[in-house]
């Protein structure tokens, strides 16, 4: 179980949850002490860059190029890599896999989870992430929504009639 909170307002937080790799979130109303953010644990195939860049430097990352074959260098230092991923990205390539090609994983699952606890919607995400609505919603452990459910409960006005007889 990995667990992540995201403060709010004075008073509350979001708490978001990877339990068996579904992504559980809610709202809690705790006294936070001092800098007690606790971050999504992302998957082994990219904790060593996690670890090394930080956890938006490697989302970028692996946003701007998941899923290519790229070739890593064996020093960073002014190579093509350092100049488009930065200097940070570039090291710790280098340091892991420096000589090799090297396969970005996609991390779905690990990026939903973590642009759900940034306050983005599931349709936002799955176009960001490059996935359907529906394989959002099932990420994070929703029941997908149906369009006319949806449109009832965002257009609903009550100023309106009804035509109950």
């Amino acid at each position: 179980m990995t667990i992540r909170k995201e403060p709010l307002s004075r008073g509350s937080f979001f708490v978001c949850m990877i339990i068996s790799g579904v992504v559980q979130c809610e709202l809690q109303r705790a006294e936070i002490r001092g800098n007690s953010i606790m971050k999504v644990v992302p998957p082994a195939t990219i904790k060593w860059l996690v670890d090394a860049v930080g956890e938006q430097e490697a989302l970028s990352f692996v946003e701007s190029s998941g899923g290519r074959r790229i070739w890593v260098p064996t020093k960073a230092k002014g190579s093509k890599l350092s100049t488009l991923y930065g200097q940070d990205v570039a090291e710790a390539l280098c340091l892991h896999c420096g000589g090799e090609k090297y396969d970005v994983p996609l991390c779905r699952r690990w990026r939903i989870a973590l642009l759900h606890c940034q306050g983005l919607t599931n349709s936002d995400i799955a176009s960001r992430v490059g996935c359907r609505h529906s394989y959002v919603s099932k990420a994070l452990g929703m029941p997908a929504e149906k369009d006319h459910d949806l449109r009832s409960r965002i257009f609903r006005d009550d100023r309106q009639l009804g035509f109950a007889l």
